[in-house]
């Protein structure tokens, strides 16, 4: 005998509406909740000045890579802020140096070859033209401009903080008011960043006469000058800047010879 098909009661049946009904409603909720920003169960957000603090790249975190004479190097934390862009033609110089190729800086053309003084002192910087220094001049000072020293200048605090991180980035630095004619306290002496590679710094290729065998005489020097450099470079740098002059005079093929100290 079949038994007779099971029918749900009234009551059973109203139950699990309900049931549906409350289920399909909370889904509903939910659903406006997420789309709804101004819903009360949205997560809170931070207030302008907690964004704008996590927004910020902090100074502990700041990082910039440079070339330097060895490499690259990178610097964090103040210094990455403190790293000057450098722009070598505001002071006519020129954006690369070439190797074993004539180039013409400030009207007068130079060759970067290897040293006389051999091959572990590097490149040498090479006279293509004949300069007259004239048998009356004092040879101080007033010998002909043959190129600035040239690049970025720096506070000397920032400059030992720079050290700080990359010691080796001293190598061509020029302390430009330590030389006569300079009024600034020595507290307050700028540092020029000289290196050749960074600069476009012609200068920065002069070979010290120090400790040379056999001895090399200076033919030029470097002398401190206070407000911009003559026409027509004054008219794109408008800074202090320190110049090389010929002491003597400079026949073509001479390599240029300075005396400063190693440190």
């Amino acid at each position: 005998m079949t038994p007779p098909p099971y029918v749900l009661s009234q009551g059973v049946l109203a139950a699990i509406g309900n049931a549906l009904s409350h289920a399909f409603a909370i889904g509903i909720g939910a659903s406006h909740e997420a789309s709804n920003p101004h819903h009360e169960a949205r997560p809170c957000l931070p207030s302008v000045r907690q964004r704008s603090k996590a927004q910020r790249p902090s100074e502990g975190h700041a990082r910039t890579i440079v070339e330097g004479r060895w490499g690259m190097c990178e610097f964090t934390s103040k210094c990455a802020n403190i790293i000057q862009s450098w722009n070598p033609t505001v002071l006519g110089l020129l954006d690369s140096l070439p190797y074993d190729e004539e180039v013409v800086v400030w009207g007068r053309r130079w060759i970067v070859k290897t040293s006389t003084l051999g091959e572990r002192h590097g490149y040498g910087i090479y006279a293509c033209e004949d300069i007259i220094v004239e048998d009356s001049t004092s040879c101080r000072r007033e010998g002909p401009t043959l190129f600035p020293y040239g690049g970025p200048i720096y506070k000397r605090n920032h400059w030992n903080m720079i050290l700080r991180q990359h010691p080796e980035w001293k190598t061509f630095a020029l302390e430009m008011d330590t030389f006569a004619g300079s009024t600034r306290r020595h507290s307050d002496v700028r540092v020029i960043d000289g290196n050749p590679i960074r600069s476009g710094n012609i200068a920065g290729f002069i070979n010290s006469t120090v400790g040379t065998r056999p001895k090399r005489r200076a033919n030029c020097e470097w002398v401190f000058v206070e407000g911009p450099p003559p026409a027509p470079y004054g008219e794109t740098y408008h800074e202090d800047h320190c110049l090389v002059l010929a002491t003597r005079t400079i026949r073509s093929g001479d390599e240029l010879f300075t005396h400063y100290e190693w440190n």
